[in-house]
């Protein structure tokens, strides 16, 4: 492309900042200037973009000053703080943090999957700010969308395990510190979670940093509501943080007003961004995917679907994905997007 554009992303240390620098690299994406941002911690570090060295730097009134996008990989407080700088500045806005998703101006956005529904997106680009849509309310709302488009699907349940990724490097390095204390017999680390994460498993939450379970559960919840809108059967849907470091894994239970066979349900799922694992496959010895396998992946890893033995019309569907790339792939794509929208051509 001839075109190219200034980028400022926010949160250029944190997991989510990292994956969305890989991906502009990666995509070729056109950036003419890239700015790193970051809160006071990660000022100076030393990064890179393109092969050239990049230096971590505050954000400051004249941060955002001829960028056309603004990347929001920060977390929620800070992206508040300051997005609007960004917005006083005349920059799209993509906030991949959560922050702005009961914003009155703001678009929730998932072009992952909003084409999944009759070939067509679900929704407009303008608008100058946009909210990436959760990784998993975009796997639910995709699942749903393709089944519901071909069957009458009557009650759908999903089941989500939640990473401690979804808090970051803090939630990272409190899983890792949690294993090593209860393996030594010493007293576990908190701080992040306020329970044992470790060996364990979570339906709920004490004293845990925001955003709490409820909190991430109801999230996902609206995001889903949203993005379907009245195209499907709205799901129940209940969180459970899980002793993993990265990706997320669900079993969806979907009910259809009348059985079908199995093979018609894996056609109507077998769409991009959505990956069915074969059994047999050499490539894929197992037929239901595992969060380890999924990492690094730009798409959603499902299962074999499976007919449940107790109601002929009720299928399980078990899936995994990488939260953490997939979230940065959606909110690249927003901003692809955008640059589509204003030149004529995709990137």
């Amino acid at each position: 492309m001839t075109s190219s554009f200034n980028l400022a992303l926010v949160g250029a240390s944190t997991l989510k900042g990292k994956e969305v620098k890989a991906l502009l690299q990666e995509r070729g994406f056109p950036v003419a200037r890239m700015a790193l941002l970051d809160a006071e911690e990660a000022h100076g570090q030393l990064a890179e973009f393109d092969a050239e060295p990049v230096i971590i730097q505050p954000v400051g009134r004249d941060s955002f000053r001829d960028m056309t996008f603004a990347v929001f990989a920060s977390s929620p407080e800070f992206t508040a703080a300051h997005w609007p700088l960004a917005a006083d500045s005349g920059c799209e806005v993509i906030d991949l943090s959560f922050s702005l998703d009961s914003h009155p101006g703001a678009c929730l956005r998932a072009p992952l999957v909003e084409g999944l529904w009759n070939g067509q997106g679900g929704r407009s680009t303008d608008g100058r700010l946009a909210v990436s849509a959760h990784p998993v309310a975009m796997a639910v709302a995709g699942l749903l969308g393709c089944l519901s488009s071909r069957f009458e699907v009557t009650r759908c349940v999903v089941t989500v395990l939640e990473s401690v990724s979804e808090h970051g490097k803090a939630g990272i390095e409190e899983l890792s510190n949690q294993t090593i204390s209860l393996l030594s017999f010493r007293e576990i680390p908190k701080d992040v979670f306020g329970a044992q994460v470790a060996f364990n498993f979570l339906s709920s939450s004490g004293n845990e940093r925001a955003p709490t379970l409820q909190e991430s559960q109801a999230r996902i919840s609206r995001h889903v509501r949203d993005l379907l809108g009245r195209r499907a059967t709205q799901p129940a849907l209940r969180l459970v943080r899980a002793p993993i470091f990265y990706g997320h894994a669900f079993s969806c239970f979907v009910e259809l007003a009348d059985p079908v066979g199995i093979e018609f349900l894996e056609e109507a799922l077998r769409q991009q961004p959505f990956r069915l694992s074969h059994p047999g496959d050499r490539d894929e010895p197992n037929d239901q995917p595992d969060v380890v396998n999924v990492a690094g992946a730009n798409e959603i890893f499902l299962g074999t679907v499976e007919q449940d033995p107790a109601l002929p019309s009720g299928y399980w569907i078990w899936g995994t994905l990488d939260n953490v790339r997939l979230a940065a792939l959606n909110a690249v794509q927003i901003a692809e997007e955008k640059v589509f929208a204003s030149t004529g051509r995709p990137t």
